[in-house]
């Protein structure tokens, strides 16, 4: 993998707002590394003519990121999917905008004084990139959690690989309900078939077998650095169904959070008996959704439920940050901005997702003794439990 695709800027271009990240709450400086993957063993079930492959994001506590370029939030080809994307969905958009980068340094070495450290996967929302969640894996990559972003190609809107390659989503806009509900069910196959991979993956990095599939050099250090026995799972939507299922059925996924997601699979009926945390939107929960109230009767794990008051389905993810900052400008209407993200204050949504998932995996994975009481210095009159 070239270091320049790697760290390729967006094109300048006028534009009447910089959307930027928040920065990063914790101590840490954060390096990333994306990874091309090659499933040699399993047919592309979108593409049968091809192997698997898949692109990975991973963040993680830098040593010495001075010298090392910074990563875009958005590549330009996946800016412009991102806005192509925008455009059918949220008519007219009046201007036009940039992006400011991430705060990670693309290759950096990773840290070692601090020894090896836990494992946080993420999945994303449907047709999302896996660049969309950027605030929340970077937070959690400045307060020493390994973060791996995992695209899930041709359902994700766009996937860059290395050389400027962009493979598509080749999923279609269903109206039919059992159509719509057999698209979703194989995109969870599918989904968690590449996390199980990626685990796999992972372990092998961990024993110094794997680099990624054009043998491009991992970051010092970062080998060295995983805690393959302590690692998490979260992500927003069908990323949190995601989670949820590789939980049921992967041992190695010790706790989970689903960020907004409905659930689907056999975990809706079996349940877990290892930590998992339901988030929800202002109308989402156990009341609205018979898949959650199934699941919490047949839970035999530590759970917790909450609600974040004010907030919608995309408040989830960096849409979050993204459709204020354009709905400022004028740039996208304002009630569109209502709709998808809500009417919770963007600082305050993201302030508080960051540091319940940040409390929720060190307690989790082993920071504090007591699952249901760690999260209490965190309550916050927006982010409500559920008994």
């Amino acid at each position: 993998m070239a270091a320049v695709a790697r760290a390729e800027q967006v094109p300048s271009q006028q534009a009447s707002v910089v959307v930027a990240l928040p920065e990063p709450t914790g101590t840490d400086p954060i390096g990333v590394a994306d990874l091309h993957l090659i499933d040699p063993s399993r047919h592309d079930p979108y593409v049968p003519s091809r192997a698997r492959e898949l692109m990975v994001s991973i963040w993680y506590p830098a040593a010495d990121r001075a010298a090392m370029p910074v990563r875009p939030w958005f590549s330009g080809q996946i800016a412009r999917a991102y806005a192509e994307r925008l455009a059918e969905t949220a008519p007219p958009i009046t201007g036009s905008w940039t992006w400011a980068p991430s705060h990670g340094r693309v290759d950096a070495a990773a840290n070692s004084t601090g020894g090896r450290r836990p494992i946080v996967l993420f999945s994303p929302g449907m047709s999302m990139p896996r660049e969309a969640s950027t605030a929340q894996a970077e937070d959690l990559a400045s307060h020493g959690f390994v973060v791996v972003a995992m695209g899930h190609t041709y359902e994700s809107l766009a996937t860059e690989f290395p050389g400027g390659r962009v493979e598509k989503s080749l999923l279609s806009q269903i109206d039919d309900a059992d159509e719509a509900k057999a698209q979703m069910g194989k995109a969870l196959q599918v989904r968690v078939a590449d996390t199980r991979f990626v685990l796999d993956r992972l372990a092998d990095i961990g024993n110094g077998l794997a680099s990624d599939a054009d043998g491009h050099p991992l970051p010092a250090n970062l080998a060295g650095i995983l805690d393959l026995s302590k690692i998490a799972m979260f992500g927003h939507s069908l990323g949190g169904a995601t989670a949820a299922q590789v939980m049921h059925d992967d041992r190695r996924v010790a706790a989970g959070v689903n960020l907004d997601g409905s659930l689907w699979g056999s975990v809706v009926t079996d349940g877990l008996d290892r930590p998992f945390v339901l988030i929800g939107g202002t109308d989402h929960g156990r009341a609205q959704d018979a898949g959650w109230q199934q699941f919490w009767s047949a839970d035999h794990g530590p759970k917790l439920e909450f609600r974040l008051t004010g907030s919608q389905h995309h408040s989830f993810c960096d849409n979050q940050l993204i459709i204020p900052a354009l709905t400022a400008e004028g740039i996208v209407p304002a009630d569109f901005a209502t709709r998808v993200v809500g009417t919770i204050a963007p600082a305050t949504s993201l302030d508080l997702q960051r540091g319940y998932l940040r409390t929720f995996f060190d307690t989790a994975l082993g920071r504090y003794d007591d699952l249901a009481d760690a999260p209490t210095f965190l309550l916050h009159s927006e982010m409500v439990p559920i008994p």
